[in-house]
């Protein structure tokens, strides 16, 4: 599984075209803002770490008079579920009923007792309409009803003798699967827990196909057919899918075959024979193209949209490659029969690993010009990584999510260090940390966690990004030949099986024939991250280096760092590997004269924060000596730090001017900044434009020369776009600049150049708006509607409405808002059509943040006739518990 908010790519070129999701941070997971604070545990909160027989100190705490928001909240214990039956086999016979939105389903299952005999059966049966249920009988074929109890969720079955562990038994089930009918809820990962969803099914809305597909985790596909619905349970597999001859379907496995049938229907035969979790089991059905493509002997299809079938093998093309390449580091042959990848509308998440049939949200269906800004490959990575870890080998409960997700989400920066290399890996790791780092001002659990309060809270930036940057530490720790030999030993061990985080650290503790339960304490078991403040001093041949940490060790350890330190003499480095271990620690390190540049944590591998004031000349140093893009970008970034500080100090843009120049005047950091406009890697091309931002200093006039050639020939189009946004900032006129890039074949580049246009008041801006009005592009779509709301022209209402049908969730949630402030100014019979609109926006949307924005512009129009009352209506039949919540909270 990867959240659509966890799938938001590079640094975003300009304030004013930044998407500002609902409860999400750039890149992070929501923040728990209401949740009630327990009282922590401090017998297993704080943690004493053996290290070689030496007994490591705590921070000792002052009495606190509060807990901090970020406490661990401790809910009851959630085992994995007990194994009383084993699922072998599943047969589903489906026929969609699109009028009704039902699904059809006759599902044959195959089981036997675990361990201990049973004579009842519990299954997970979510909203059906149940016909009957009869057992088999193995050797005649004929079938005899069996007596069952039905609370509506779950199916308990009086089965006709006692079974032991050596008996199978086959059911028969037929059942009506009626997914509407039941109250929904979500996550800020997984917005509807539905599982069967069918797409504009009775084909009224514009430009959206009609589709049906499903979507299984957590515990949802339980609401299309009867199952054992736990991850800890697995099956092989067979789905009989019939529907109209136009469409297209896709299960797991592969097609066996499709059969023409008599009142013109078609049915699909897909087969799966090895097992897997019931979570991952999937149908999708549309009007799609299959592009094919193929690994070694292993069928690769894309299933898109006709009009992006030419663009597939752009979007998905290096799927084969990823395939081999994760085979290869792994020494893991890709473990299934067959790999497609296919992309629905109105999908509740970002994608979904469902073995041998990924399903993606929209979003990754782009054509040439949205590729030239970025492509998926970080989220098609994802996906296929989980058909090792997550599909092969699956976590045993939600508790130990982390064995999924994690994976997947370093598999992310595997991927871009093969395929970009290091300093694009590395920016990747480092919106992962600040994912978290984002989160956990708010919320900090343990990575592994039994007490969760819900076990969709698991699906968060610890599960996630955190995990990701854990398993990276450990990668730096044991070496790379230790770490994917590790790797290899726990796919092997565990394969078509369920673990838990032990059975991690016994493959890597076997591989190394080290004892890292410390390694896994602190990371997976405790809470928090380190807060180290360092600094360092030079005497007598020595550099001492003084650590601190600074965390709060009431919640969270004191930590084992191993970490490299590199020193910088006359030019020369020398790396030293040391261990903090203390909560105050002095470390010697020969220096044969007074450093260059100590640098703490040089493989900027830590997951933590590092105070470690540097001189000028040291940050100078670091940015043209170090090789890592972390190191050269903390460098660059530092010096500027001080620079915005002053600016909020003094309060005024003129400021940052005047600081600038001061800095300008020293020639080492203006040849700096000149130069990193000119890095090899366009991410601190990026920061070197952006920091110049509004400047009119007096070394204006050396770099802009630079910036005009960056905004028009940069091969980066990221960077092209800040460079514009930066010159929009600027006193010239570079009108002929900013109307050359409306040209550019970038999205980006033309939305920021757009923007910068409009910017120019020119006689011909709504010429321009007109022309751009069409683009289906959100970044462009935006800056217009952002004009249309400034001129508050009537005649773009019908613009406005036609964009609120638009599918692209984060796109709806800024332009509900614009559209509020253009309604705002216009005539009642307008506003009146206009909350209608927004009704159904804030009922019917399938992404909470998107139902609030609606809600909430809403309120701009109480004073219109039955708005108030709308809005209460729509705040009692909100089925969101946290969208409920908040509305309580609001007027």
């Amino acid at each position: 599984m990867l959240q659509k908010h966890f799938h938001l790519h590079k640094l975003v070129f300009a304030a004013s075209l930044s998407l500002v999701l609902w409860g999400a941070e750039s890149c992070t997971s929501a923040k728990q803002t209401t949740a009630a604070v327990s009282a922590p545990d401090l017998d297993t909160t704080s943690q004493v770490l053996e290290n070689k027989g030496e007994q490591q100190t705590s921070v000792q705490q002052e009495p606190i008079d509060s807990i901090p928001v970020w406490a661990p909240k401790k809910g009851p214990y959630n085992p994995e579920r007990t194994k009383k039956h084993d699922l072998l086999h599943t047969k589903l016979e489906l026929r969609p009923d699109w009028q009704k939105q039902y699904m059809y389903g006759v599902a044959t299952l195959t089981l036997k007792p675990y361990f201990y005999p049973q004579n009842t059966l519990q299954l997970d049966a979510k909203g059906f309409d149940i016909k009957s249920i009869e057992l088999v009988d193995e050797k005649t074929k004929k079938r005899a009803a069996l007596k069952y109890d039905y609370d509506n969720y779950r199916l308990n079955i009086q089965l006709d003798k006692t079974y032991t562990r050596n008996d199978k038994y086959t059911l028969v089930i037929d059942y009506t699967a009626k997914p509407n009918e039941l109250p929904t809820g979500g996550s800020e990962a997984i917005t509807s827990d539905k599982g069967l969803y069918f797409i504009n099914a009775d084909g009224t809305e514009p430009n959206k196909p009609k589709q049906i597909w499903t979507q299984g985790e957590t515990e949802s596909n339980s609401r299309w057919f009867p199952t054992i619905d736990s991850p800890n349970e697995r099956c092989t597999e067979e789905i009989y899918l019939t529907v109209e001859q136009k469409y297209v379907t896709l299960s797991n496995g592969t097609l066996q075959y499709s059969k023409m049938n008599k009142d013109g229907t078609r049915t699909d035969y897909w087969k799966q024979d090895q097992p897997h979790a019931p979570y991952l089991f999937m149908i999708a059905v549309g009007e799609h193209t299959v592009v094919k493509d193929k690994w070694q002997n292993v069928e690769v299809n894309y299933y898109v949209e006709p009009a992006y079938a030419k663009y597939a093998k752009d979007i998905f093309g290096r799927t084969p490659e990823m395939i081999e390449f994760f085979s290869n580091k792994l020494n893991y042959k890709f473990p299934w029969d067959k790999y497609s990848q296919i992309i629905v509308r109105d999908f509740v998440s970002g994608a979904m690993e469902n073995t041998t049939a990924v399903t993606f949200y929209e979003k990754v269906q782009m054509d040439d010009r949205e590729l030239i800004d970025d492509n998926s490959d970080d989220i098609i990575a994802h996906e296929l990584f989980h058909h090792w870890f997550g599909d092969l080998v699956t976590t045993e409960s939600w508790a130990n999510l982390p064995l999924n997700e994690s994976f997947a989400n370093y598999s992310e920066y595997l991927w871009f260090e093969h395929k970009l290399g290091a300093d694009e890996a590395d920016y990747h790791g480092q919106n992962e940390a600040e994912q978290y780092f984002a989160e956990a001002e708010s919320k900090r659990e343990p990575l592994i966690r039994y007490q969760y309060l819900d076990r969709e809270d698991m699906f968060d930036s610890h599960s996630y990004a955190k995990g990701g940057r854990i398993l990276h530490m450990l990668r730096k720790y044991v070496g790379d030949e230790a770490f994917f030999t590790a790797l290899n030993l726990y796919l092997n061990k565990n394969k078509y099986s369920d673990v838990e985080i032990h059975n991690l650290r016994l493959a890597f503790e076997e591989v190394t024939g080290e004892d890292l339960n410390w390694f896994f304490n602190q990371w997976f078991l405790a809470a928090g991250h380190p807060d180290l403040a360092v600094s360092h001093t030079y005497e007598n041949g020595k550099v001492y280096l003084d650590v601190t940490q600074r965390q709060d060790s009431a919640y969270t350890p004191i930590y084992r760092l191993p970490v490299k330190v590199d020193i910088w003499t006359n030019g020369q480095r020398t790396s030293h590997d040391v261990t903090i271990t203390q909560a105050k620690q002095t470390i010697e390190l020969p220096a044969a004269a007074k450093p260059d540049l100590v640098l703490f944590d040089s493989e900027t591998q830590l997951l933590g924060k590092v105070e470690h004031p540097k001189t000028t000349e040291e940050q100078v140093f670091q940015f043209y000596n170090t090789s890592k893009y972390l190191a050269r970008y903390e460098a660059f970034n530092g010096i500027f730090e001080v620079v915005k500080a002053q600016e909020e100090e003094k309060g005024s843009k003129a400021a940052t001017a005047d600081n600038r120049d001061r800095m300008f005047a020293n020639p080492k950091l203006k040849q700096m900044a000149q130069d990193a406009l000119n890095d090899k890697f366009w991410v601190i091309r990026q920061m070197a434009v952006r920091n110049l931002n509004a400047y009119q200093g007096e070394a204006a006039a050396e770099f802009e020369a630079k910036l005009k050639q960056m905004a028009a020939t940069d091969p980066r189009s990221y960077v092209r776009a800040e460079a514009i946004s930066t010159l929009a900032s600027w006193k010239g006129n570079y009108s002929d600049l900013f109307e050359q890039a409306l040209k550019d074949k970038s999205y980006s580049v033309v939305a920021a150049a757009l923007n910068a246009y409009l910017g120019t008041k020119p006689a011909d801006a709504a010429q321009k708006i007109a022309a751009f009005s069409t683009y289906k592009n959100t970044d462009v779509l935006l800056i217009i509607g952002n004009y249309y709301a400034e001129k508050r022209e009537a005649g773009a209402y019908d613009w406005f409405a036609s964009q609120m049908n638009h599918s692209d969730s984060p796109f709806l949630y800024q332009m509900a808002q614009l559209f509020g402030q253009y309604l705002i100014s216009q005539p009642k019979e307008v506003q009146l059509q206009g909350v209608k609109v927004l009704e159904k926006m804030a009922r019917q949307s399938t992404a909470d943040y998107v139902r609030f924005s609606a809600f909430q512009t809403l309120a701009l129009f109480a004073e219109l006739e039955g708005v108030k009352e709308m809005r209460q209506d729509i705040k009692t039949k909100e089925t969101s518990p946290r969208l409920k919540e908040l509305y309580n909270m609001m007027p």
